[in-house]
């Protein structure tokens, strides 16, 4: 290629002159030492501003800068393609990462010493059926006959609890490995399976006579799987291993002669006659890693990321220096992933290697032309335009970062004959991750540096660094900078942007070591010239077994590779326990078809790769869509990161809302009746019982503001007797339970739709006032998943979902009329003769603390109504435990700190439902604790209406003083309280933040009745009212939302039915209810068959206090 030395302007550059690049961009690299005795120097070339190659990476900068959108969604779409199969088909048990080892060093190679070291012996026998049909009742007992012919029918089952001792002992000497064990080797079994998939899936951990689980990828050959699920196979693989010292070898392969006489009389054989003699020996070996291997990973990345905060230092001119690094992390996430990818699809064994290794090369070599692109677009001036510096810097850089990347390829090439099978594939695993990395850099990356350089803030800073740097331009004495320095800013004498090839070479010459250091005792020239000249053996010598001549989803060699190291060390303790390596001579497999296989459905050669890429465009298209949708999201984010600039009108207007701050989210359930009953918690997960005898369960997912529904499969409804009286869910939305209607409470798991094998018996007869899902500590200290269960009649449940052991116990004799849970584990509860019990954990049982009286008027000692209890404002948060106690219409204080109970307040309107309570402050003579006001909600006569009753003390000193022991001050009479009666109400509940939320019908003048319901479907603008405004007249049956203050104020948002929102399949509603608290912000009302989850925001500190669970109306 034609360079020159000009220093003459250059045309596309906008009349910038070449003598104006700073040394940033004297960026060399190994190619130009070597070609120093051609060219004279050791600079990298300089193109001509009319050269091909820099003319081409000029218009691809341009373009790319000019259509940075699309160029960096097309970028985006091909990262998610090539990475999705790393990532999601890594369930399955075969791909992505579940193929390689996390923290191990792996390694197969064919044995070429003494034959007295080897360890075991392998034969395997494949039987193929039809196509894709290994798992039809006929191959299945076909197979078993041909495994009887070479085992018997003994039942190997019987020894399975001595086989540890016999490992440990090395005394168990031979032993199978087949699928047919799933059914405990019976043809009864396989008879009256009626789900044969479901078995295989249900038992996929069981050991076999090796001891070794029976995986599917292990016994089952041309597989497929949905996720981690079995869902067809092409082949059952038998596998027979012996010890070689015994001669049951010798017996197996005489009986594999006799098969097709004796076991299979129609089937065909590869080799015809059973006789197979061909054999490989192979070394295994599995070795953890070492400390000092952990410590130097650790070291090494811990040295990158160190090099990556120094080089950022110096780029003060960008906006983003955060947003950067999390593009050049996405960027190289990407090639690591997409280069696994690759990998796979070319069958290359990544295995041997710790996965903790490979991102290693990629961070180097990316780094580095990261860095180089960035000070090559500082290196032109921000006056010019921004398309214009980044063509001409790409125009720079391009040759050089591609010469650079075939240089790397280059080396990697040339290692890879030195090295050992691991590391082998270890360089072309980096070859490729190098050109993806290229690839995304002069895509993605270029359209992301484009964006963050186009602030206008940024171009003045630019021009500010670049007068900087021309005032520096001359050289600095030594008493200036130092050594170090002057090696992180790239200005020593000799170039360090060789130190990515040469940071790649160590790296992989040290990994190299390892497998020296571990198979050689001694490492030296003539043993690495041994290598170079005939190169060490790998793993793909499996495939000199040659494939079966029919038509085969899978060779013998393939189906090796494909065995994770999981398998290999359970192997390895039946040929030597307690070693990190064995030698096994492998025979070829016999291959049995039997009579009547219909083979042609078997994809090969190219149809064979046509069929792959069909398949995953068809299974798994929807879950593409959705990575590409997320992907786009997340790129759409970062972009709003790098070019966010001071706050606009629009956030004054969310700020608006915000004050607002009522809102209302539709939930679709799958019901198709009312919804009769609802529980939630505080993590924003609820369940739903309706008329129709379905239960729901709404996840939320707080990142998105979104809930998911699951519907409970018609098969557990079924075990259920009706009605349901109570229905919960734990805080991570994975356990149910429910009362039925026989005093069972069923258990069932959402994730993994089993239902608990022991179905606990209610307490006893009474309702229930506490029955909840929490995670406690168990007596071995693990947390785990409760039920808890107290019954008014003073009957107590407690169980692990998991265990088969219900704790009962009694609390008291005497009814109980009050319960709540509170945190670390502790429960309190008011019985009958006014007493508060207060209930601690165990570990396994909830026992009886502590007993105070309490001061509630009652008649002849006893209490008759309900009692609420609530934690008090800041308890949670201070770690006490102080308790608001709501009995009729009195409320007393019960405090940690106190003997006797403190009477709260008094109404004077009817019965306490809840209350609204300030935040705690500081009482200004005392110090003690105090509140503002004390707001009592309490229940009307009827139903559909409430008061608020306010009550606050006059004076300077208008605080309600809560320490009882102070004389100055203390519960003194108040003398103001205001009443506001709210009338319909509909239902309705207290939250913590301040208010009464409720959903109500609107009130209708008569007349409007007359003209039919309103045909407006869309939501109606929120409504902010310091006094109740009468509803529009043409609007009939519409409900609104409602939240009131103890300060009277009422804030309104006006619901409507939108099919958008509420489903096609909604139904009339007409009476809103029940109703479930959530959390301090939201509630959730059943509104027909959907749920309205209602949310109040409040700008500040949120108030603390916690209604009871059974306050809705």
């Amino acid at each position: 290629m034609s360079v020159t030395a000009s220093t003459g302007p250059v045309p596309d550059a906008g009349g910038i002159p070449w003598s104006h690049i700073s040394s940033r961009s004297n960026d060399s690299i190994m190619l130009w030492y070597l070609l120093y005795p051609l060219r004279g120097t050791t600079q990298p070339p300089r193109l001509s501003a009319n050269h091909p190659i820099r003319r081409a990476f000029y218009r691809h900068g341009k373009t790319t800068a000019q259509h940075w959108l699309v160029a960096m969604l097309v970028s985006v779409a091909i990262a998610v393609g090539f990475s999705y199969p790393t990532i999601f088909l890594a369930e399955n048990p075969t791909a992505g990462f579940a193929a390689y080892p996390h923290h191990v060093w792996t390694s197969a190679k064919p044995f070429d010493g003494d034959s007295r070291h080897i360890d075991v012996e392998m034969r395997q026998i494949w039987v193929h059926g039809s196509y894709m049909k290994a798992l039809d009742k006929d191959v299945l007992k076909s197979a078993l006959s041909i495994q009887e012919r070479l085992v018997g029918d003994e039942n190997l089952t019987d020894i399975f609890p001595a086989l540890d001792e016999k490992l440990r002992s090395s005394t168990l000497s031979w032993g199978y490995h087949s699928p047919l064990m799933y059914w405990n080797s019976s043809a009864q079994m396989i008879d009256h399976d009626t789900d044969i998939v479901d078995t295989i899936n249900a038992q996929a951990g069981t050991p076999s006579s090796l001891n070794v689980a029976l995986r599917p990828a292990s016994v089952f050959a041309g597989k497929v799987f949905d996720r981690r699920k079995l869902r067809a196979a092409d082949a059952l693989v038998l596998t027979f291993m012996n010890k070689v010292r015994d001669g049951v070898g010798g017996s197996w392969q005489q009986k594999m002669k006799t098969i097709k006489p004796q076991a299979c009389d129609n089937c065909t054989l590869f080799p015809s006659d059973g006789d197979v003699t061909r054999n490989r020996v192979y070394e295994f070996s599995f070795t953890p890693l070492s400390l000092q291997e952990n410590l130097a990973l650790t070291f090494a990345y811990s040295m990158m990321a160190l090099y990556v905060l120094m080089s950022l230092r110096r780029l003060k001119a960008f906006h983003s220096r955060f947003g950067l690094v999390v593009t050049a992390i996405t960027q190289m996430t990407c090639s690591v992933l997409a280069s696994f990818t690759i990998c796979g699809i070319l069958k290359i064994n990544l295995s041997m290697i710790p996965q903790n290794a490979y991102p290693f090369v990629v961070l180097v070599i990316g780094l580095e032309n990261m860095f180089r692109l960035i000070n090559a677009v500082l290196a032109y001036p921000a006056t010019l335009a921004t398309d214009q510096r980044i063509a001409n810097a790409l125009g720079d850089i391009g040759p050089i970062c591609l010469a650079t990347a075939a240089q790397n390829v280059i080396i990697l090439a040339i290692l890879a004959s030195f090295v050992s099978p691991g590391v082998a594939a270890f360089c072309a695993f980096a070859c490729i991750a190098t050109l993806f990395d290229v690839f995304f850099l002069l895509t993605f990356f270029v359209a992301v540096l484009n964006v963050d350089i186009r602030r206008l803030e940024l171009q003045d800073a630019l021009a500010r660094a670049n007068q900087q740097h021309k005032r520096r331009a001359r050289k600095p004495s030594p008493s200036q900078h130092t050594w170090f320095d002057a090696l992180v800013r790239g200005r020593l004498p000799f170039s360090t942007r060789m130190a990515g090839t040469a940071v790649t070479t160590t790296f992989i010459i040290s990994l190299n070591y390892h497998f020296f250091e571990r198979h050689e005792k001694v490492t030296s020239i003539t043993h690495l010239l041994g290598l170079a000249k005939g190169g060490p053996k790998g793993i793909a010598d499996f495939d000199t077994f040659s494939p079966p001549p029919m038509n085969a989803t899978l060779t013998p060699g393939e189906w090796m590779r494909m065995q994770d190291f999981d398998t290999a060390r359970e192997v390895m303790r039946l040929a030597k326990p307690g070693a990190d390596s064995f030698v096994i001579r492998v025979f070829a497999p016999l291959i049995v078809v039997l009579s009547g296989a219909d083979r042609t459905g078997a994809p090969v050669g190219t149809e064979a790769w046509m069929h792959a890429l069909t398949s995953f465009a068809v299974h798994h298209f929807y879950q593409v869509a959705v990575a590409i949708v997320f992907a786009v999201t997340f790129v759409t984010v970062l972009m709003n990161f790098l070019l966010y600039s001071e706050p606009s009108d629009d956030n004054d207007n969310d700020s608006d809302r915000l004050e607002e701050g009522l809102t209302v989210q539709s939930i679709l359930l799958p019901h198709r009746l009312d919804v009769v009953r609802i529980s939630g918690n505080e993590s924003g997960h609820f369940v739903t019982v309706a008329l129709d005898r379905t239960i729901a369960v709404a996840v939320f997912d707080r990142a998105q503001k979104a809930y998911s529904t699951l519907s409970i499969p018609p098969e557990v409804l079924q075990t259920i007797h009706w009605p349901v009286h109570s229905a919960v869910i734990d805080d991570n939305a994975e356990w149910l339970a429910c009362h039925c209607g026989d005093d069972k409470i069923l258990l069932y798991n959402c994730k993994t739709n089993i239902i608990a094998s022991s179905v606990p018996q209610f307490p006893d007869d009474n309702p229930a006032l506490i029955f909840r899902l929490m995670r406690l500590s168990s007596s071995s200290g693990q947390a785990k998943i409760h039920l808890v269960v107290l019954t008014s009649g003073g009957r107590l449940l407690c169980r692990s979902v998991d265990s088969l052991e219900n704790n009962y116990s009694r609390v008291s004799d005497v009814p109980l009329l009050g319960g709540r849970m509170v945190a670390a584990g502790s429960c309190v509860v008011v019985s009958e003769d006014c007493k508060l019990i207060v209930l601690v954990w165990s570990g396994s049982d909830l026992i009886i603390d502590a007993t105070r009286h309490l001061s509630f008027t009652a008649r002849h000692g006893r209490l008759s109504d309900a009692v609420n209890i609530s934690h008090f404002p800041g308890s949670e948060t201070n770690h006490t435990n102080d308790f608001l106690l709501t009995h009729g219409a009195e409320v007393l204080l019960s405090r940690e700190t106190g003997e006797e109970m403190m009477p709260l307040a008094q109404s004077s309107t009817g019965t306490i439902t809840g209350m609204l309570l300030p935040n705690v402050s500081k009482c200004q003579r005392c110090g003690g604790p105090a509140l503002q006001s004390i707001s009592l909600v309490c229940e009307a006569q009827d139903s559909e209406a409430f008061s608020v009753e306010v009550s606050e003390k006059e004076g300077n000193n208008n605080l309600l003083c809560l320490q009882r022991s102070s004389i100055e001050c203390g519960m003194s009479p108040t003398s103001q309280r205001t009443i506001h009666d709210v009338h319909n109400a509909g239902v309705w509940t207290t939250i913590p933040s301040h208010g009464v939320i409720g959903l109500r019908r609107k009130a209708v003048p008569e007349d409007a009745k007359l003209r039919g319901r309103a045909s407006d479907t869309s939501l109606g603008p929120r409504l902010r009212n310091h006094q109740r405004i009468a509803p529009p007249q043409d609007v009939i049956d519409e409900w609104e939302v409602y939240k009131y203050t103890s300060d009277g104020e009422v804030e309104t948002v006006e619901l409507r039915y939108s099919p958008a929102a509420d489903g096609q399949y909604s139904l009339y509603v007409h009476k809103a209810g029940p109703v479930a608290y959530l959390d301090d912000q939201s509630i959730a009302v059943a509104f027909g068959n959907t749920v309205k989850i209602i949310r109040s925001f409040r700008i500040g500190r949120s108030n603390a206090y916690k209604p009871s669970e059974d306050n809705g109306h």
